[in-house]
């Protein structure tokens, strides 16, 4: 007889059981050789342990206390180099002043010429239109007023041949030059005193010639030392000199004054004795004369150069300067600050300059004169007052040929005007 279903269903429920206890026997034997495994590794890592010396334990994990002994400035390691960083920084500093200071001269610029003022009696007249194309060809552009219609002083005023004043224009100029204000005359002057100078000429005939003196001045800054120009024999205005004023030029054989130049009470006068319409040719050097007199006589600053020998060189001799006007280029200009000078030598010859000394004629009331600017400017650099002058002079032992060196002049102290 068959079996039946429920016996097969049984014995299979029986296979099933008995391999599932199989299986759980296979995986506790695995357990327990990895027991064994992990009590071997245990055992070995005590010996290993009991085997090693003891080591030190510390507070803090071993990368952190390094990182902070790193971190800590050992301050006698660095003090050697304080010094050093202060040098560095004192050069740095000198040579960034230094700069600025060649930056602040380099920026200077010539002085333009003065603006002049021409009052005359009659603009009709051949002897003020001589001077006036005289002045225009020395690019002094006159501005030519007529005596009644003065209205403002400004500039250099020229008097030009004018014998008398009104009295107004006379107040008008006494309030002018106590201000400071520069006054050229031409021919005859006024009866009338000018602020506190009085002017005086006779009527007399002039020489062929005139001639430039030899002496130092700030009028004949530049010029050949007796340069001698001719002209025309002409009636003209002999001028009765007195101890303060100072000639320029004077006429050949009679030696009357045909230039003059002075100052008193912080103003400055010129005077002028000839007729441009008797020069017997253009004369560059007396246009030079002009520009140079009316410069000095408005407040600007004069300058003229000299080389040589220490003793010709300091005195200002001829000989000095001319073998100045050879190779030998200077100059003076105002800076930005009105209390400052900048002046430049240069040589442009063909061989060492010894002893190059510029002579500096001052603005009006300046005292005191000092050196300026940084050790380089002031290196091998003498600076000597002439007080009697309002002049000072700049000397160096040589300049080389090509080289070009500028000082900075400053003003230390300036003479009150008298009110």
């Amino acid at each position: 007889m068959p079996p039946r279903s429920s016996d097969r269903e049984e014995k299979d429920l029986q296979s099933a059981a008995s391999a599932v206890v199989e299986e759980a026997a296979t995986v506790v034997e695995d357990a327990a050789h990895v027991v064994e495994s992990a009590a071997a590794l245990v055992h070995e890592a005590a010996a290993v342990a009991a085997a090693w010396p003891a080591v030190e334990r510390r507070g803090k994990p071993r990368l952190l206390r390094r990182l902070h002994e790193d971190g800590k400035v050992q301050w006698k390691h660095i003090a050697v180099y304080v010094p050093v960083l202060l040098l560095v920084i004192i050069i740095g500093a000198f040579a960034i002043w230094s700069f600025l200071e060649k930056q602040s001269v380099s920026s200077s610029e010539p002085t333009p010429l003065p603006k002049v003022t021409l009052i005359t009696a009659d603009p009709r007249s051949p002897f003020t239109a001589a001077w006036v194309r005289l002045l225009t060809d020395a690019e002094m552009q006159p501005t030519l007023v007529p005596l009644d219609k003065v209205e403002v002083l400004q500039g250099v005023i020229v008097l030009c041949d004018v014998p008398a004043l009104p009295p107004s224009l006379v107040q008008d100029l006494d309030d002018f030059v106590r201000r400071g204000g520069a006054v050229a005359v031409i021919g005859q002057p006024p009866s009338a005193p000018i602020g506190s100078v009085s002017m005086s000429a006779d009527n007399g005939l002039s020489d062929d010639s005139a001639k430039f003196s030899e002496a130092v001045s700030p009028v004949l800054a530049r010029l050949t030392p007796g340069h001698q120009f001719w002209v025309k024999p002409s009636p003209v205005a002999f001028l009765k000199e007195s101890p303060r004023m100072s000639v320029d030029v004077r006429w050949t054989t009679n030696a009357r004054a045909v230039v003059m130049h002075m100052e008193k009470d912080g103003s400055r006068y010129l005077w002028f004795g000839f007729d441009p319409n008797t020069l017997a040719g253009d004369d560059n050097q007396l246009k030079v004369l002009l520009k140079t007199a009316f410069r000095w006589v408005a407040g600007q600053p004069i300058s003229d150069g000299a080389v040589g020998p220490p003793q010709l060189a300091k005195a200002f001799t001829p000989e000095a300067r001319t073998m100045a006007r050879s190779g030998f280029m200077y100059s003076v200009d105002p800076l930005r600050s009105p209390r400052q000078f900048s002046v430049r030598m240069t040589n442009r010859g063909e061989k060492t300059l010894q002893n190059p000394t510029v002579k500096v004629w001052l603005p009006p009331g300046v005292t005191h004169v000092a050196l300026g600017g940084d050790l380089l400017m002031k290196r091998n650099v003498t600076l000597t007052g002439v007080p009697e002058e309002g002049a000072c002079l700049i000397g160096r032992p040589r300049l080389a040929r090509g080289e070009d060196r500028v000082m900075k002049l400053e003003i230390v102290d300036v003479r009150q005007r008298r009110k």
